[in-house]
């Protein structure tokens, strides 16, 4: 059996069909990411973090739940004090308000870059993709830079400690 549509009520799916991908579309527009850069390790470094700023620009909240790469797995991660040390935690996700930012920086939110077939070198960018629970992805560039220097210990904050 088949069903023949007349020429109203194809354009009528026409316009739901085009309804529906311009919303997908302005979901996936309402979170920008920018400010990614990687830092800097030797070459005998397990993880390297990787640091970036999400801004969501829409009405409703929306959730980081995974970045991607082809080379190695990305782990979100949060820095917790605990005594005199630093640990890394392993999060879900990271939840962005509407019309909030959301920095992943040094001593806090991160992503934990691990199991690379190589350590990249200072100046490499790198590529990965920021997947969100409305189903949106975005591409991202980060360059591997040095970033800001270590306190007098020595220290970054970035050692990897579980």
């Amino acid at each position: 059996m088949s069903v023949k549509l007349t020429m109203p009520a194809k354009l009528f799916n026409l316009g739901c069909l085009a309804a529906l991908l311009f919303t997908t579309s302005a979901m996936a527009a309402d979170v920008m990411v920018h400010d990614a850069w990687v830092r800097a390790m030797p070459p005998s470094a397990r993880a390297l973090p990787l640091y970036l700023t999400l801004h969501n620009g829409a009405d409703t909240p929306v959730a980081l739940i995974a970045i991607t790469t082809a080379d190695g797995r990305v782990e979100l991660h949060q820095s917790v004090h605990q005594g005199d040390s630093i640990k890394m935690q392993r999060v879900e996700q990271i939840d962005i308000a509407p019309h909030a930012m959301v920095s992943l920086a040094p001593m806090g939110l991160h992503g934990m870059i691990m199991a690379m077939s190589r350590v990249p070198a200072e100046g490499e960018s790198l590529q990965f993709t920021a997947h969100f629970d409305d189903g949106s992805e975005r591409q991202i560039e980060a360059k591997v830079i040095k970033g800001p220097a270590a306190d007098a210990s020595g220290a970054t904050g970035h050692e990897h400690h579980h």
